[in-house]
């Protein structure tokens, strides 16, 4: 989608793209590529850019049916740094998320939700929650949330 465009989306009728990347918790620039997407039973807005070196994924999705922890539409910040396999200057890919304030390894998170799952504990569910910011949404009919008609 074209970042000038407006539409009926999940953030109601005629809202731009720019004015939807404005509702996430952190600075998305106006640069980014923007895709909309449905999958099983949730919308989702995905944010893409580039600042060396690392690559930005900001989304946006309604509530996931599957969700057992976050039960509201949220956003979620990740980066990629990518690694270089061989030579002298040899790196791994670096992957993390933004939680409450600060990055963490995207493979803690991960085993943080995974281990959440079989036996929460405060702590995982906590961390879990600040890694999926509340999204601020506009309800309107149609909007694939289940919201008010």
């Amino acid at each position: 989608m074209k970042p000038t465009s407006t539409s009926k989306s999940v953030f109601g009728t005629g809202f731009s793209i720019a004015q939807q990347r404005r509702l996430a918790p952190w600075p998305i620039p106006a640069n980014a590529i923007t895709q909309e997407i449905t999958r099983n039973g949730y919308h989702q807005l995905k944010y893409t850019w580039t600042k060396k070196p690392w690559h930005y994924e900001a989304r946006w999705h309604s509530r996931v049916p599957s969700a057992k922890f976050i039960t509201y539409p949220s956003w979620r910040l990740d980066r990629v740094k990518p690694g270089q396999g061989f030579g002298p200057n040899a790196a791994p890919r670096i992957t993390q998320t933004w939680v409450a304030g600060k990055w963490l390894p995207t493979r803690q998170v991960r085993y943080l939700t995974s281990q959440a799952n079989r036996q929460p504990t405060p702590e995982t569910v906590t961390l879990i929650r600040a890694a999926h910011p509340a999204a601020t949404i506009k309800y309107f009919p149609g909007n694939f949330l289940g919201g008010k008609s």
